[in-house]
């Protein structure tokens, strides 16, 4: 930051003289470190979720008996899309690769659902995405404490208060 400073500093100072460098090619553009192992797990696992809920939320609009269910699979898609639409840019533009499917525990919930119906439907859909936001919630933390990439920490963040909200109404149709 200081060195950036002192080069924008002497740059005006030169413009003041008229003699300004019109090269700029050898001062690097401010960029984004490197994302760090934490960063990169959080992109992975963040997008995997996102897939699941995805996925996971459909049938909960398509499959649940009750009407809180079907809203709360909505929610899912809709923001899970939306914030799937981030990660994915922000992996794109750091060079990280992302999974192509959710993991073997998230097909294997989306699996079961697949056979499940009425309250029970409700019932296994409300436990398995309680689980898996408070999974989500748990890594962003981390991701936001301990990881590097500003953008990717500040994704997180944004990414938090939603995960939140959809872990509170979770628990309310839940009956806790």
């Amino acid at each position: 930051m200081r060195t950036r400073l002192t080069v924008l500093l002497a740059a005006a100072a030169l413009a003041g003289c008229g003699t300004a460098p019109t090269n700029t090619a050898a001062v690097a553009p401010h960029t984004d470190a490197q994302p760090s192992e934490q960063d990169k797990t959080w992109l992975r696992t963040i997008h995997e979720g996102n897939m699941a809920e995805i996925q996971v939320g459909r049938l909960a609009e398509g499959k649940g008996s009750a009407k809180e269910v079907k809203s709360i699979g909505k929610m899912l898609i809709d923001d899970h899309t939306a914030l799937d639409q981030k990660v994915t840019q922000a992996a794109t533009q750091l060079g990280v690769d992302l999974p192509t499917s959710p993991s073997a525990d998230q097909r294997a919930l989306s699996d079961k659902l697949r056979e499940t119906t009425g309250a029970d439907f409700d019932q296994d859909f409300l436990a398995g995405m309680t689980k898996s936001h408070n999974a989500a919630i748990k890594a962003t933390k981390k991701q936001i404490s301990d990881g590097s990439s500003q953008a990717v920490v500040a994704l997180a963040k944004e990414a938090q208060p939603k995960l939140e909200e959809h872990l509170a109404a979770l628990k309310k149709a839940h009956g806790g």
